[in-house]
């Protein structure tokens, strides 16, 4: 009866022993091991998903930038051709493909740019991840100005709105804000909605009391001297009916769009107007490419895409074409498009002006990629969009926008015969 209690204090007292204390240090360890792996994983999805939310939304936001100016392309002159010089004209929309602009071409309006480059080429797997360059023009009738027909000297003609090279005459009380405030000149677009032609000026003054404008016809360095943009006495410039026609010129806007590669990460850059240096829009997007919808004159009526990899159509790029590849209908009226292109050069042009809808792809991918999502010793594999599995979580987005200042039938109509 007297043993009993002095086992009871013995054995509550002499506590665990080393191997329970070890065994039990052994199980949290485990428990805290597979928490903490647990909550790294979570972290690292959930700032996974983070980025793929943030390239969504990069990717909708660089849609709606595209998207707007592809509205403004051709506003206040349509899908008129516009006269840059006597050595470039272009239409209000252009695309170049997968154009390395290192170096000079005389048919892209770009400098030399030691600043850019192509994706990396092979062995790399992003090697074939070129985009292609867009560009697109329009005019700012917040500073446009009327022309009225001068009134010179006998025995010269009464009914042109242009005087002499660099005059041009203007309605009474006519704005004075193309005049240039701080660049020696400014750049304008002269439209005649009648006429299937934009001419490229350089507005250096405008006088309201004398009801002049002084431009230089032409674009950055280069001038215009040959017809009908060049010539002051080219029938371009003669208003017969000021009462059914009229000329205006409006400051020219311009935006462009590329994909650079030289900082080793892809770069979306914009140019816009009056820039002079391309600027980062996204270091998410990964690729830009376009398309375009040409109106067909001939049965069936409707578009032809270019380019399209259908081999029963097979059609290349528009800045590819050639007349041997592309060939076009002629347009039913003769005054806007007088027979078959003489050159390939002129045939691209005809594209263009046919454009009447724009299909714009984006690859945009996230930030940063997942490292254990794919094994680096392994051979590049691709999924099932083509996309390599390097560990980026990519996006595509495909959108179309109808050009609602191109003429519904892929050319603008005179309005007024001469």
């Amino acid at each position: 009866m007297t043993s009993s209690p002095k086992w009871t204090r013995t054995r509550a007292t002499r506590g665990f022993t080393l191997l329970e204390v070890m065994i039990a240090s052994a199980i949290g360890l485990i428990v805290l091991g597979a928490g903490l792996v647990a909550a790294m994983q979570m972290q690292r999805r959930s700032q996974f998903e983070e980025q793929t939310m943030q390239a969504q939304t990069t990717g909708r936001v660089v849609m709606e930038l595209i998207s707007a100016d592809l509205q403004r392309a051709g506003a206040g002159m349509g899908n008129a051709p516009i006269v840059f010089s006597d050595t470039r004209v272009q239409a209000p929309i252009q695309a170049w493909t997968e154009p390395d602009l290192r170096a000079v071409d005389v048919t892209r309006p770009f400098p030399a740019d030691a600043n850019f480059a192509l994706p990396p080429p092979p062995p790399s797997h992003l090697a074939d991840f070129a985009s292609d360059v867009l560009q697109m023009h329009w005019g700012d009738t917040r500073a446009m100005v009327t022309l009225a027909n001068c009134t010179p000297p006998p025995p010269q003609p009464q009914d042109f709105v242009r005087n002499d090279a660099q005059v041009f005459c203007l309605v009474p009380n006519s704005s004075t804000r193309l005049a240039p405030t701080v660049a020696p000149s400014t750049p304008a677009l002269a439209v005649n909605p009648s006429r299937n032609m934009a001419c490229h000026v350089r507005v250096t003054s405008v006088d309201a009391a004398s009801n002049q404008l002084i431009a230089e016809v032409g674009s950055g360095t280069e001038t215009t001297t040959v017809p009908p943009c060049g010539t002051p006495g080219d029938p371009l410039w003669r208003v017969s009916n000021p009462a059914r026609e009229s000329w205006r010129i409006m400051q020219a806007q311009s935006a462009a769009y590329r994909v650079n590669w030289a900082s080793g990460t892809p770069t979306l850059e914009y140019l816009g107007p009056g820039a002079e240096d391309w600027v980062v829009l996204s270091r998410h997007v990964e690729r830009l490419k376009v398309r375009f919808g040409v109106m067909s004159h001939a049965p069936p009526i409707g578009f032809r895409w270019f380019p399209d990899p259908d081999p029963a159509v097979n059609l290349p790029e528009i800045d590819n074409c050639t007349i041997a590849r592309c060939p076009i209908d002629q347009h039913p009226d003769a005054s806007l498009e007088p027979g078959a292109p003489a050159d390939d050069t002129e045939l691209r042009l005809r594209l263009w002006q046919r454009v009447r809808e724009a299909e714009v792809t984006l690859v945009v991918r996230t930030p940063r990629p997942d490292r254990d999502a794919f094994d680096p010793d392994e051979a590049m594999r691709y999924d099932k969009e083509g996309f390599p599995i390097d560990g980026f979580k990519r996006r595509t987005y495909t959108f179309r926008v109808m050009l609602r200042n191109f003429a519904a039938g892929g050319l603008q109509p005179p309005l007024v015969g001469e």
